[in-house]
């Protein structure tokens, strides 16, 4: 850290330009990153990308406990479908 410190104009120019990344170490143990922007957006990117998956599997977690709950079993999509007309019965297309 005293190292990046003392040369922090040079630091940043490698990381910025070259893309490369820099550890930041006290005491042998690694405390931080200096990354470039386009590493940053890449990481942010993945991490918001990652949450909307796992969001969705939460998602479908929680319908296939509704389908459990309603007596469906097995194929998701067929349920669904029949869900589906259900919700629709008795409504006439408007076109």
């Amino acid at each position: 850290m005293r190292k990046a410190r003392e040369n922090f104009s040079e630091v940043v120019n490698t990381v910025a330009i070259k893309g490369d990344r820099v550890i930041l170490l006290s005491k042998n143990k690694p405390k931080a990153a200096i990354v470039s922007i386009k590493d940053l957006q890449l990481l942010e990117g993945r991490s918001i990308e990652k949450s909307k998956r796992l969001l969705q599997l939460e998602k479908f977690k929680l319908l296939r406990k509704k389908l459990a709950g309603k007596g469906f079993a097995g194929d998701s999509l067929a349920a669904l479908r029949r869900m589906r007309e259900e919700r629709t019965e008795g409504f006439t297309d408007c076109n």
